[in-house]
Order: structure tokens, then sequence, then C-alpha cells
């Protein structure tokens, strides 16, 4: 029993301590795609010279717009859906793998299909009659 308890106070002695501090971002990029975005926190200010980004499975160029100011935030947008993650190329070329941020293709689909039984009964009802008359001529 003893041993428990002096096993019991060390495990929370090492657990209890306190959390490394961990060093602000000097710079955020954040890539804008259609339905979500990547952000990607760099320790370090970036080089100047451009970014890339995979595409398809080839590197494109990425047009960042840099804002001054302490952090420095660069936004660029790419017209396409991204997937769970993206393929980032700094100007060093330093790859880095970003995971999206915010809602997925599956909270976005069932967000959108919660609209009210009364509403989508009156859409119903439209449609058919929309049809019927369609149809007469």
């Amino acid at each position: 029993m003893r041993l428990l308890l002096v096993a019991l106070v060390l495990l929370i002695g090492f657990g209890c301590r306190k959390p490394e501090a961990t060093v602000p971002p000097q710079a955020r990029l954040i890539v804008r795609y259609l339905d979500r975005d990547a952000v990607l926190d760099l320790a370090a200010l970036p080089a100047e010279g451009p970014w890339r980004v995979m595409n398809a499975g080839q590197w494109e160029p990425l047009e960042v717009r840099w804002k001054s100011g302490a952090p420095r935030i660069g936004a660029a947008v790419v017209g396409r859906t991204a997937p769970d993650w993206v393929l980032l190329e700094d100007p060093a070329q330093d790859t880095h793998r970003v995971v999206m941020r915010g809602p997925g293709p599956e909270e976005l689909r069932d967000r959108n299909q919660r609209m009210d039984p009364d509403d989508r009964d009156a859409l119903a009802v439209l449609g058919v009659l929309w049809v019927l008359g369609w149809t007469r001529w």
C-alpha cells in the first residue's frame, strides 16, 4: 500500500509541473480555400521570395500579401477546395504540411441540410406544382 502511495505522489509531482513556455509566432500565413483555411504559424520571419503550394501533385506559385506589424500576417487565396491538409513551400525551400481549420465537407453538408421541415414541405409542394404546370403545355 505504501509503495502505491509513493508511486502516486511521484506521479502527481512529475505530472503537475509547469508547462514549457512557447515562443509566440513571429509570422502567420493564412491560405484561404473555398471551404476552409490553412494557417501556418512560423517561429521566425520568413525570407523574402516566392511561396509555392502543392496543387494536384504540382508546385504552383502562391501570391502572398504580407501585412506589417507584429506578428507579421500574410494571406493568400487559392481557388479550389482543399483536402484535410496542404503542402506549402517557403522561399528557403522548406516544406510545411498544414492541417486545415474549420468545418470539413461532412459538417458543411449536415449544416446545409438542416432546413425547417415546414419549409422543406412547402418547397416540395411548389416543386410538384411547377412540374405539373410545366407538363400541361
